[in-house]
């Protein structure tokens, strides 16, 4: 294109553009289809409805509440895995062949019931021949003991000898060692009987039995478990500068997923004495009742350790309190004037939230509007809950459309570009 052809673009557009601004500095615009109704609509004035943050403004309104005291609990949150109050795997001590399975598997025992019973007959011929030995010792010692005791007689009488006596009285020591050996072996063939019954030790509840009846079996071999569930142990583990604050007998609540809504609350009962070198943290075994034996061992608990409480503490809601950085600020009010305040929080508890330094109970509060007020403005303070919610507009009062609205298609993004003008 020439430059000349350029130049006349140029001056078209230009006065195209002049042509524009003239007629919409003339009103000629708000007659035109479509654009009439971006044009036509005046722009709000200072205070009427509609003027968003222009003309001036009164003292700003917010609620209130009086600064007051309660318990705050400190709670450390961990992680805990249960396991029974007493715990054995029931294992054969001897080999043999089961003669007996006492138990079902998932069933209540108490202390002394027969688990299993092994095949005897071998152990009991055992015990037999040992008493049968003992006896047979002590008849011949009986008979020994006779004769020595006429020796006697006949050696003080002169008709007898001493060494007939002697002879005597070392059989009568033999015999007495065979019957001392006879009783013993016995003693210990009753002691390879009861290797050979395995009864529960503590009361408890028996696991899945690994073993069946006439099924042979060699020591060690698991037969089933037993485990104390009246109660359980909750293990977990804590930072170890909480040392200095833990003693027996603090609270602990827990948490199971398999139970929702339900709650478990315990004591500490043991604070191992070692701090672990590669977590730094405390170990703590903490018991729980558990009747319903609802706990199982191996369970994963949320837990919660109560480490102090105070009943006398500064608390305030969350919603009164500012961050600023790292310090928390809170705005006080006093003769309808705003105080700003810095302040020290500690524990956070349904909502409230702990003051340990720059509050005091009795002092009033900003609660909500603390983002409208400025330090040293004045506030029209009202009760915390007290604010009624804005009454509806009137049908009547509610603006009407305009005609050319109504009469002419709303183009897109109209209603934007009137809320910018």
């Amino acid at each position: 294109m020439r430059v000349s052809g350029q130049l006349a673009v140029i001056a078209v557009l230009g006065a195209a553009g002049f042509g524009g601004w003239y007629a919409y500095k003339g009103g000629h615009l708000a007659n035109v289809p479509v654009i009439g109704a971006y044009v036509s609509q005046p722009a709000p004035q200072a205070g009427a409805p509609g003027a968003r943050g222009r003309g001036p403004t009164g003292p700003a309104t917010v609620e209130v509440d009086t600064v007051k005291t309660g318990r705050i609990v400190e709670i450390r949150e961990a992680v805990g895995t249960v396991r029974a109050y007493e715990s054995i795997m029931v294992t054969a001590k001897v080999a043999g062949i089961i003669g007996e399975i006492g138990f079902e598997e998932g069933q209540k025992v108490k202390a002394g019931d027969l688990l299993v019973q092994f095949d005897a007959a071998e152990r009991r011929a055992a015990i037999e021949q040992a008493a049968a030995e003992a006896n047979r010792a002590t008849a011949l010692r009986n008979e020994v003991a006779i004769k020595l005791e006429r020796a006697q007689t006949l050696r003080r009488t002169g008709a007898g000898t001493e060494a007939q006596v002697e002879d005597l009285t070392a059989q009568m020591k033999s015999l007495e060692g065979s019957i001392a050996s006879a009783q013993a072996q016995r003693k210990a063939a009753e002691a390879r009987l009861e290797d050979l019954t395995i009864r529960a030790p503590f009361a408890g509840r028996v696991g899945t039995r690994s073993v069946s009846l006439g099924a042979y079996v060699a020591p060690g071999t698991r037969i089933t478990s037993l485990d104390d569930l009246s109660k359980v142990r909750l293990d977990f583990a804590v930072p170890e500068n909480l040392l200095g604050r833990l003693k027996p007998g603090q609270t602990v609540t827990a948490t199971a997923a398999a139970y929702r809504g339900r709650t478990f609350k315990g004591t500490v009962a043991t604070i191992d004495p070692r701090v672990e070198q590669t977590t730094r943290t405390a170990r703590l075994t903490a018991e729980f009742d558990n009747p319903d034996e609802a706990l199982k061992p191996g369970m994963f608990l949320s837990v919660a350790l109560e480490i102090s409480a105070n009943d006398e503490a500064v608390v305030v809601p969350e919603e009164s309190i500012v961050s600023e950085g790292l310090r928390q600020i809170v705005y006080l009010v006093k003769d309808n004037k705003v105080d700003r305040r810095v302040i020290t929080i500690g524990q956070r508890q349904g909502g409230k939230v702990e003051v340990l330094e720059g509050l005091k109970g009795g002092e009033i509060i900003v609660v909500l509007g603390v983002q409208r007020v400025r330090p040293g403005a004045e506030v029209i303070a009202r009760p915390l809950g007290s604010a009624t919610p804005a009454a509806p507009v009137p049908a009547a009062n509610r603006e009407q459309p305009s005609r050319s609205s109504l009469n002419m298609p709303q183009a897109i993004g109209s209603a934007q570009a009137a809320e910018r003008n």
